[in-house]
């Protein structure tokens, strides 16, 4: 089915859904994901939420919300993020299969998840290691997403066990 926006038939190409991974609007999982960031319509979403690959259902009601921008004022996703840097040290293997440890810092922490710089090219389902620097934190977390921007990587990572623990460590540094 083709969409109208702005006079212009809209409808994500093959080439645009092949992604499968979490939906950064719904923070569902999905085997196919389409990258908005390359389209015009979407650019206020992009913009104000940071949202780059969304479900074919939350594709749908972003698409109609472009049409009246003020629906868009409110906070999407799940979990609210808060903007933190914390030192953080990843261990996993990247794309190529290579074992990798890195130091990194966080660009925004939730109560289950980060998003931090990278240098690697990480797979959305990866298991990675992660130790806070400066506390008792150790867990592991998985990569829903990968952002690859001109000049770096960003991963979304979901925290998939010491949550306890997480929680706490914000709360104590005042971030939740």
């Amino acid at each position: 089915m083709r969409r109208i926006c702005c006079g212009q038939q809209v409808q994500p190409s093959g080439d645009e859904a092949t992604m499968t991974g979490y939906c950064d609007s719904c923070d569902e999982h999905s085997d196919r994901l389409f990258d908005i960031s390359r389209l015009p319509e979407f650019k206020p979403v992009v913009q104000k939420f940071n949202y780059r690959h969304v479900c074919q259902t939350c594709y749908d009601d972003l698409l109609e919300e472009s049409k009246n921008p003020w629906d868009m004022e409110e906070e999407r996703r799940g979990e609210e993020r808060r903007p933190a840097q914390l030192e953080v040290h990843l261990s996993g293997t990247n794309r190529e299969g290579k074992t990798f440890s890195e130091i990194t810092t966080t660009e925004d922490v939730s109560r289950n998840g980060l998003c931090v710089m990278t240098k690697q090219d990480l797979d959305v389902g990866s298991v990675l290691k992660l130790e806070v620097s400066g506390s008792d934190f150790e867990g592991t977390a998985i990569v829903e997403i990968m952002w690859k921007e001109t000049t770096a990587r960003k991963a979304g990572l979901k925290i998939v066990d010491q949550s306890a623990i997480w929680e706490r460590l914000l709360a104590g540094k005042g971030i939740l």
